[in-house]
């Protein structure tokens, strides 16, 4: 695998999650520009393994993911999860726009 493909794969694990660059740097303690070079194919990559396993953890997927593009999470879904994923995945591209605002705002009520 490429770098490119890495830096494509960190960036749709992001946008899944629905973090921004500036959630990631807060919580991995980097600075923003870090995080846009780590997403860019031009760019660097971490460069040590402890970042590659935070941000692995962060994007809940497995290190192997990110270096191959295989095994994309580390933890199996629930059944309630599954479900969640397929009925998102019925959705228009806008309408998934919309609830990752959705879902980012609810978690941040729950805290």
């Amino acid at each position: 695998m490429n770098r490119l493909e890495r830096a494509e794969r960190l960036k749709r694990a992001r946008l899944t999650q629905g973090l921004t660059q500036q959630d990631i740097a807060s919580l991995l303690y980097k600075s923003l520009s870090t995080i846009k070079k780590w997403e860019s194919p031009s760019g660097a990559e971490p460069s040590n393994l402890d970042d590659v396993i935070r941000l692995c953890e962060a994007y809940g997927v497995s290190v192997e993911w990110y270096l191959c593009g295989t095994k994309k999470r580390n933890r199996p879904l629930t059944i309630q999860q599954e479900q969640l994923v397929n009925h998102y995945d019925r959705l228009s591209p806008s309408m998934k726009k919309r609830m990752g605002r959705i879902i980012k705002l609810l978690s941040k009520e729950g805290h």
